[in-house]
């Protein structure tokens, strides 16, 4: 079953019983919806009501909150009866919880009249990103009820391979009475994989009893122990997870399989427990064969199309925004912090030049100086914020393929240092991982940082198979068409990415893990079955907007999910995986409008497809790959010493130390990545005109006091710093303004 998961915005608690909305109807017919109310609202279930001129189909988007695009439709298929009064029931909701906002959802509603018009109100999310949904909150759990009652969800894949590991999601929802721990009922002491009852659903077949099922209360867990994942309850002999029942949470159940499993259909049985209820629930499974190597057929040659496209605008867009950051550098303009950005930094456009790097320099066309300036401008910041600010990054915001590669090919520690920062220390590194495929891409990058990692030297990370399992059955889950809209395609290719490298590393250490393949392949071919639009030779950004609007489109971002294709094809044969990635490559550069302003989605087109070159022609390696990227010394230092945060004004800039500006004086404070020399320019307009004395000390936090100043007056100034090779970094115009002489100086 589909699930909607909790939003992240807290509201106060309003009940919205009743929502008139007259002439909402943004596509169709005009004047055609109105009324839309809500009623018998419940902690998890609501009716959504509305009127329209003509008889017509019912159906209802939701959406995790208005941040975000529509993940389902209730129902599923929209209800054939046509009729001008319309009632649904969202039903699998949770209740709402004010301090998280948890229980609070937007919808819009579609009626599609017997001409086959679908009019929509008061969505879709329109061109500019804006989502005109309507908000709908369930009631928060009955805390004084003295009759306590809850339910719970559950999602999850539906097979897993003997020998392996399958993890499904429990999504609770207390319905009436106080928070209490919760409990699971298990059957043969705590903590050892008897947290359910396993039975064989074909009779006289399967050996239920070589499979253990384990509970588990936490999202993180860095050491990788079961023990860690419950508390004790060593007087009922169960394991507790504190004070969660109406705080929602993704707890999960793992079945662990052993290699003489018997294939076939099982299903488990458990039982949770709390405020003295119990509540069973059952989850059905199969258990498939030992995975095998995958047969081989002989390939299939023929020319990649677009290829001749794809290398052009490879050079001129690479030129393009390595300039464009040369020129923000120049100007002052630095990337801060890396938090989201359009630059090419993000999707890891350092690893996007050193393949340009490697690939003209292969074809006769060396510009190498200029291309490792290129990536060396994007890594070396990248990697020295990391271990500055020990890998504190978004989930999404994690590249670590482009330092792997630079450290393989310049042995320049910071990169091998700041890719173990980022998998053993950042935030990311305590994750076990989601079951929801909404946790795809970060679990995807978490999975890379963790293979590189290892590549580099590091010992296997304590996560990375919960990670690659859970993994594993989102990919199940696509095959099952069991994703929500939110899910986009181009996420599905990240993991599918993650899978590649990870199979590769295995591979490598002698013991191939053949269950990627046929966890690829479901995916592949869901991805095709319910998102590829042949007339824009594209895949749906998301499939679950109503009324479907190919105009927004997104083929900048066809190149990550291609690369998937290809890797298939050329360990398979499978041409007709071949020809889906040739689709996807080839009108991959059709839309110029996304990649020729966006840096971001420059490195999007180019971050994977360098492999789907390789995979194309018959190469079985990544660029990734340590053969890829022999060590040929190390690059020149070209990169300028990028200021990472200025403080002056403490009315402006935070962090600034208190009483640091004056009638006469004012104290700046800056940090660069590198040590590098302190001046700053000043005057009263950006021509400056005068400079404090330059402090030729290598540093990398800075301190200069200027002196002389008039009070009551605001000056212009830039800050400077010279690194040990020449290179200048100065921060663009800021200024601040001097304090009044409280002696009664005039400016």
């Amino acid at each position: 079953m589909t699930m909607v998961r909790r939003s992240f915005t807290a509201f106060g608690y309003v009940l919205p019983l009743f929502l008139s909305c007259f002439a909402l109807a943004s596509t169709g017919h005009n004047h055609e919806i109105s009324d839309i109310h809500f009623e018998n609202v419940t902690q998890t279930s609501v009716d959504v009501v509305w009127s329209t001129a003509h008889p017509g189909t019912s159906q209802v988007v939701i959406a995790r909150s208005t941040d975000y695009e529509p993940e389902r439709w209730a129902p599923k298929v929209a209800d054939k009866q046509l009729v001008t009064t319309h009632r649904v029931t969202v039903d699998h909701l949770i209740p709402y919880n004010p301090k998280t906002g948890d229980g609070q959802y937007y919808i819009y509603v579609a009626s599609v009249d017997a001409g086959g018009t679908m009019s929509t109100a008061p969505g879709p999310q329109t061109a500019d990103g804006k989502n005109p949904f309507l908000a709908m909150r369930t009631r928060p759990t009955d805390t004084s009820s003295a009759e306590p009652k809850f339910d719970f969800y559950t999602l999850g894949p539906n097979e897993v391979f003997a020998g392996h590991d399958m993890y499904f999601l429990v999504q609770m929802a207390l319905i009436a009475g106080p928070v209490d721990d919760l409990s699971v009922h298990n059957h043969g002491g705590y903590n050892n994989g008897t947290d359910g009852e396993v039975k064989s659903l074909e009779a006289g077949k399967g050996n239920p009893d070589s499979i253990s099922v384990h509970f588990s209360c936490t999202w993180s867990n860095p050491s990788g122990s079961d023990a860690n994942e419950q508390s004790p309850d060593r007087a009922r002999g169960m394991g507790v997870c504190h004070n969660l029942n109406n705080n929602i949470h993704d707890l999960t159940f793992r079945l662990r399989t052993r290699p003489d499993t018997a294939p076939g259909r099982y299903a488990v049985t458990f039982t949770l427990e709390t405020n003295g209820q119990s509540k069973t629930g059952t989850y059905e499974f199969t258990v498939l064969p030992v995975a095998t190597a995958p047969s081989h057929q002989q390939l299939s040659q023929k020319s990649i199309p677009g290829l001749g496209t794809w290398e052009k605008q490879m050079v001129e867009l690479g030129l393009k925004w390595c300039a464009y950051r040369d020129q923000q550098n120049a100007a002052g303009n630095f990337v801060d912090n890396w938090g989201w950005s359009g630059d090419d930094w993000f999707y890891d456009g350092g690893r996007v030049f050193e393949n340009i790097d490697s690939y003209t320099a292969a074809a006769g066309r060396p510009h190498r100086d200029y291309w490792q300036h290129c990536a060396l401008s994007l890594l070396d910041p990248y990697a020295n914020w990391q271990i500055a600010n020990g890998g504190n990054m978004q989930g999404f915001s994690t590249f670590t393929a482009g330092m792997t590669m630079n450290y393989m090919r310049t042995h320049a520690e910071v990169m091998k240092n700041a890719v173990n920062v980022l998998a053993t220390v950042g935030p990311q590194h305590v994750a076990t991982g989601w079951v929801d495929p909404w946790g795809m891409r970060d679990m995807a990058y978490r999975i890379n940082a963790w293979v590189t990692n290892e590549m580099l030297g590091a010992p296997r990370y304590p996560l990375l198979q919960r990670n690659v399992d859970k993994l594993m059955g989102m990919m199940n889950m696509v095959g099952r068409g069991e994703v929500g809209g939110a899910v986009h395609p181009f996420m599905v290719g990240l993991g599918m990415e993650a899978l590649i490298h990870y199979y590769d590393l295995t591979v490598n250490e002698g013991h191939p893990d053949y269950r990627v393949f046929p966890a690829m392949k479901e995916a592949l071919d869901g991805l095709w079955r319910d998102t590829w639009m042949p007339k824009q030779h594209m895949l749906d950004y998301n499939r679950h907007r109503l009324p479907p609007n190919p105009d927004i489109g997104y083929t900048a971002l066809n190149n990550l999910v291609s690369v998937a294709y290809a890797w298939y094809w050329v360990q398979t044969g499978d041409t007709e995986e071949r020809d889906r990635g040739d689709q996807l490559f080839e009108h991959a550069l059709d839309d110029s409008e996304g990649y020729s302003w966006s840096g971001k989605q420059f490195s999007q087109e180019y971050e994977f497809s360098f492999d789907f070159v390789r995979y194309r022609k018959g190469l079985t390696t990544s660029t990734l790959a340590p053969e890829n990227n022999p060590y040929a010394g190390p690059y020149a230092d070209t990169v300028p010493p990028i200021s990472e945060r200025v403080n002056c004004d403490p009315n402006y800039y935070r962090g600034c130390k208190a009483g640091t500006i004056g009638p006469t004086t004012a104290t700046i404070f800056w940090t660069t990545y590198k040590p590098s020399t302190s001046q700053v320019l000043y005057g009263k307009s950006t021509d400056y005109g005068q400079s404090s004395a330059e402090n030729k000390r290598m540093v990398t936090t800075h301190e200069v006091t200027l002196t002389g100043l008039k009070p009551a007056t605001t000056y212009h100034f830039r800050t400077r710093s010279v690194d040990s090779v020449g290179n200048v970094g100065s921060m663009h115009d800021l200024t601040f303004t001097t304090l009044k002489d409280l002696a009664g100086s005039q400016p």
